[in-house]
């Protein structure tokens, strides 16, 4: 009764998740927050961008966000559009909710070095937010698509990030490192012991959830924790194991005990005449902010 109710419970919860929109062009506004003009304007602009770096930046605007998160539904969105290159990965998406005077800049994996999260946020308060509570929702879009340009091409005229910017949002992701380092030992202990260490195995994986957490954001903490628990038997089924029979084989061979030594070898985005995404990728990057 208990998996039956919870399984209803996220039926429902899919059902009513919020719908992807068509990818229909650069400029997507759904909430009708752009002029003609300006969007226009903008279109021109994503689109040479696109011919001459390859990064392919999209804009959507919506009415609301029907109490789903901001985070969630935007990274589904860049997901699902597959916006920039499949091996480079560099896409981008301004995603406007209109009525939840929210905002988010995703970025993808081979956009995230030169849209970094500090500079994300930056483009969102200091060029976006000022612009929009004073009503001017066109020249908000196109200057923040400016500066999405600027830093692409190398030619930003941002000023640089503060100390203040740069603190902000370096010790999450410094703690997040410390802490994976910190697992190092008790990652070895499962992977190079015989017999293997379930209860260390399955205590790790909280741990690794909180370490994804820290570095790459709530979309992709849960990676960390599947990639331990898909990983950690394959590796001591391959290391571990065939350590210990490696020993139990010297053993047999000669008394005592005797060290060994381990060594090893060793664009265009059209199709059918219409607007698609290249098949890029994104891990959760970017910003988010509210005006």
């Amino acid at each position: 009764m208990a998996f039956a109710a919870l399984l209803l419970s996220s039926v429902s919860m899919t059902a009513l998740a919020l719908d992807v929109p068509n990818l229909g062009g650069r400029v997507n506004d759904y909430a009708d927050l752009i002029s003609p003009a300006a969007e226009a304007r903008i279109e021109q602009t994503l689109a040479a961008l696109e011919q001459d770096e390859g990064a392919q930046v999209v804009v959507l605007t919506i009415e609301g966000l029907d109490a789903e998160q901001l985070e969630e539904y935007s990274l589904r969105v860049a997901e699902t559009w597959k916006l920039g290159r499949e091996q480079q990965d560099d896409g981008a998406l301004l995603l406007i909710a209109k009525n939840d005077r929210k905002m988010r800049l995703e970025v993808g994996y081979g956009l995230e070095p030169v849209l970094t999260d500090v500079m994300s946020r930056r483009i969102l308060d200091q060029v976006l937010r000022p612009r929009f509570r004073a009503g001017d929702f066109d020249g908000g879009v196109e200057r923040a698509v400016d500066a999405v340009d600027g830093l692409i091409r190398g030619t930003s005229t941002l000023p640089p990030p503060s100390s203040s910017d740069v603190q902000s949002d370096l010790p999450p992701r410094m703690f997040g490192a410390l802490w994976l380092l910190f697992l190092v030992p008790f990652v070895f202990v499962v992977i190079g012991t015989n017999p293997f260490q379930w209860f260390l195995y399955l205590f790790l994986v909280p741990f690794m959830f909180v370490g994804g957490l820290t570095i790459a954001g709530p979309s992709a903490s849960p990676l960390f924790a599947v990639f331990w628990l898909i990983a950690a038997p394959i590796i001591w089924a391959f290391f571990g194991r065939r350590r210990t029979k490696q020993k139990v084989g010297k053993g047999a061979r000669r008394s005592g005990w005797s060290s060994g030594s381990w060594s090893s070898s060793g664009g265009g985005f059209s199709s059918g005449g219409g607007f698609s995404g290249g098949g890029g990728s994104f891990g959760g990057g970017g910003s988010s902010s509210s005006w």
